[in-house]
């Protein structure tokens, strides 16, 4: 890899301001794809417990 040289401060500020967005982008989704896997392993869970309570 080689090291950027960075002309003026426009640039480099362009590249930081994308990598922000890119790291907040990510965050979001990983909260996203947490959220729903939480929310899925309830529903199992209460969906299972349901089951379990009707079928006695």
């Amino acid at each position: 890899m080689h090291d950027q040289d960075w002309d003026d401060d426009s640039a480099y500020r362009s590249a930081v301001r994308r990598t922000r967005i890119t790291m907040a982008v990510a965050l979001i989704v990983t909260l996203l794809v947490a959220g729903i896997v939480a929310v899925a392993i309830f529903g199992i869970s209460v969906f299972l417990d349901l089951a379990e309570a009707l079928g006695r």
